[in-house]
This record gives C-alpha cells, structure tokens and sequence, in this order.
C-alpha cells in the first residue's frame, strides 16, 4: 500500500468515526435538557366550591357554616384569582330565602374583606321541592411538577456519565410545593399604585431645602462608618 493510499484510507476512517460520533447517542439533543425541561412545572387552573344550605326557619348561619365561610374567604383572600360567585337556587318554589342568604353571604364576605366589585351573583334552575342550596366558588391556580420514581436506564447512564431520569425531580416537586401563587409562573402580579402623598411629602421637602432621605439611612452610615 502506498502512503498516499494509506493517508485516503486513514482520513476516511477519521470522517467515518467523526460522523458515528455526531450521530451517535451519546450526544443527543435530549442530553443537552435542563433540569426545568426534563421535570417541568405544570400550572393549571382548579375550581374551588363551598355548598351552603339555606334554612327557612332561621335567617342566620350555623357556627359551622360560618367557621367554613372564613375559611373559604381566607382561602380566596390567599390564592383566588377573578370573582367570588355566590350562585342562589331559582325556582324551587320560595326563592326569596335564597335570595336573603344570598346577600347576607355577600356583606359576611364584605366584611371579611372581599371587595364587592370581586363578588358576583347568579342563579341555577332547581326543581320544586328539592334543596336550596348556595353554592359559592372561585379560581385558583396549582402548580404540579412530573413524578419521580423513573429508574429505568440506571446502570446504562452510569456507564456513560449521563444523569439519572430523576436529577432535579424532587427539587421541582418541592419548588411547585412552596410557590405561594402558582399563577405567578403564567403572568407577573400586578404592583400596588405608588402612594402619591409619599411623593409630594419628598417633594415639598426637596423644594424647602430639607433633606429628604429617611433617619434609617442615616443611621446606617453612622455605623457602617463607625466598624470601619
């Protein structure tokens, strides 16, 4: 075999490797995912309801209900997003107690601090003769990350020092636990409006030659200056 023969054979060789290695499964796109990609944090939205029974005979609630009421409007306080809706029967043959329930649930949801512009109002066909019930609902979000507990493929990315299909899981699954607002993750919250009467106290200050820094960053100075 010549040189120039033996040089063609060792570059083909050299190409023919260099492509099983591109093609190859040890570098799949796959292998390249984070942790986020390969154990996402699902959000979906989740319909939480309260039933309360209307009693003709008395025009308050029961201790019970009304310890489930609180817990209900803490519970939207907390994670609601859109209207309260206080839904009332209609047609069941004396609609005007569910109709006094019904505002009497709004102003105790008032009071708890519900807005009234987040508390709405509608009505579902009941029968003659059945139950009055009020059902009172909202929207909130859960965030869900994927199961854990995927061995498959252990020895074989040990092998090839590729991580486990559970790297990360339990982390997700946690993050999704602790997050306060799962609808943060699909759209930002939204900011409180500035206070205006903070912002012409600093600016009469600012116009009257007077210091408009806060005593705190004052003293902040003074001892950081101090340990120096």
């Amino acid at each position: 075999m010549t040189s120039v023969t033996f040089k063609i054979a060792l570059l083909s060789a050299a190409a023919l490797a260099a492509a099983g290695c591109a093609g190859g499964p040890f570098n799949g796109a796959q292998h390249a995912q984070t942790i986020a990609e390969t154990h996402p944090i699902a959000v979906d939205s989740q319909v939480v309801t309260l039933t309360i029974s209307v009693d003709a005979t008395t025009t308050d609630l029961s201790t019970l209900d009304k310890a489930r009421l609180r817990a209900f409007t803490d519970s939207y306080l907390t994670n609601g997003h859109g209207p309260l809706t206080v839904t009332g029967p209609s047609g069941a043959g004396n609609d005007l107690d569910g109709h006094e329930a019904s505002a009497d649930i709004r102003k105790a949801l008032n009071d708890a601090g519900v807005p009234w512009s987040a508390i709405h109002g509608a009505t579902y066909r009941a029968g003659a003769g059945s139950g009055e019930d009020l059902i009172l609902s909202f929207t909130r979000y859960v965030a869900t990350a994927s199961p854990c507990g995927d061995w498959s493929g252990t020895r074989m990315r040990e092998f090839r020092n590729l991580r486990t299909p559970n790297m990360g899981c339990a982390t997700m699954n946690n993050l999704a636990a602790m997050i306060a607002d799962p609808h943060d993750l699909v759209a930002s919250s939204e900011t409180d409006p500035r206070d205006g009467e903070t912002v012409v106290r600093a600016i009469g200050l600012y116009r009257a030659g007077q210091v408009t820094s806060s005593q705190v960053d004052k003293q902040i100075d003074a001892q950081t200056g101090a340990g120096q």
